[in-house]
């Protein structure tokens, strides 16, 4: 037992030591950009100011808790949180299932589902913000061939928000369909036939069987796309060029930016970035709370 409890030692030892250097590079390239952040939100620092730099304390999140362009960047962040999983996740656990059946062309389908996630976000939001001009724009010139005005989608709060998360679900959801159909491969088939033989039709079958074996899957895939939701920032600066109109559709990523490289306050750029961080960690917490309850 001593013997086995030393080459267990050794073994642990051993991996710690080969962990080592990925942990030392991850000290390196988020840990010290994290804390030379939090260290500028203590100071007055600004890009090509005459104000010498000091430290002020907390005076940068006091000024952005009440700054209301701080609580209307948090709300559009939210909602186009939520909107876009509201779209994203039905269609892409659909579209897995589809494509799981293995029906004829079934290939050529994936090949082109999987276009929009191989495109660059600017490329992306270019192309859509073409497509969403109100004169010129083949969107809404579709929506007239079937007798509907089409909105002046880039021109008012919620049509600029339906863009966003309409061009943000055209490329996320061949992400989500790809990691649903990785679920639904490697499920035992076991349990659904057996669900089918003891009568249950399809949906009961998907309700009661499939889906709480995908559930580790979702929830993963649930994860991923609301912290890529709440970081979001190409699409909406080259879709509604800088967030507008005005700041309908400024997120806390774009008030970030605007921050600090619009009016160029580094430091109370650097105290919303620290919040935006304090605000992903929740979610991060919750997934692990509930991935080690699914393991329970």
């Amino acid at each position: 037992m001593k013997a086995r409890g030393s080459i267990e030692k050794s073994v642990a030892r051993l991996a710690e030591g080969l962990v080592a250097p990925a942990w030392v590079l991850i000290l390196l390239i988020f840990a010290l950009p994290i804390l030379g952040a939090a260290w500028l939100s203590f100071r007055n620092e600004t890009l090509g100011g005459f104000v010498p730099p000091k430290f002020i304390g907390t005076d940068n999140y006091a000024a952005a808790f009440a700054d209301p362009r701080f609580w209307e960047s948090i709300r559009t962040t939210i909602w186009l949180t939520v909107l876009g999983l509201v779209v994203q996740m039905p269609i892409g656990i659909a579209l897995a299932l589809i494509l799981e059946r293995n029906l004829r062309g079934t290939r050529l389908f994936r090949t082109i589902l999987i276009i929009p996630m191989l495109l660059t976000p600017v490329a992306v939001g270019l192309m859509w913000r073409f497509m969403f001009d109100v004169d010129l724009g083949v969107i809404n010139w579709a929506l007239s061939l079937i007798g509907v005005d089409g909105p002046n989608w880039l021109g008012a709060r919620w049509p600029a928000i339906w863009a966003v998360v309409i061009v943000d679900s055209w490329q996320s959801i061949p992400f989500i369909m790809l990691i649903v159909l990785a679920g639904l491969a490697g499920l035992p088939k076991g349990p659904q036939e057996a669900a089918t033989i003891d009568g249950a039709n399809a949906f009961q079958v998907f309700c009661y069987v499939t889906l709480p074996a995908l559930g580790p899957v979702i929830l993963v895939t649930l994860m991923i796309r609301i912290i890529d939701s709440l970081k979001m920032f190409d699409l909406i600066f080259i879709i509604t060029t800088r967030g507008g109109p005005g700041t309908a559709t400024q997120t806390l990523g774009m008030l970030i930016y605007n921050t600090g490289f619009g009016f160029f306050q580094t430091s109370r750029a650097s105290a919303l970035g620290i919040l935006m961080v304090l605000m992903v960690l929740p979610v991060y917490w919750l997934w692990r709370r509930a991935a080690h309850r699914g393991q329970g």
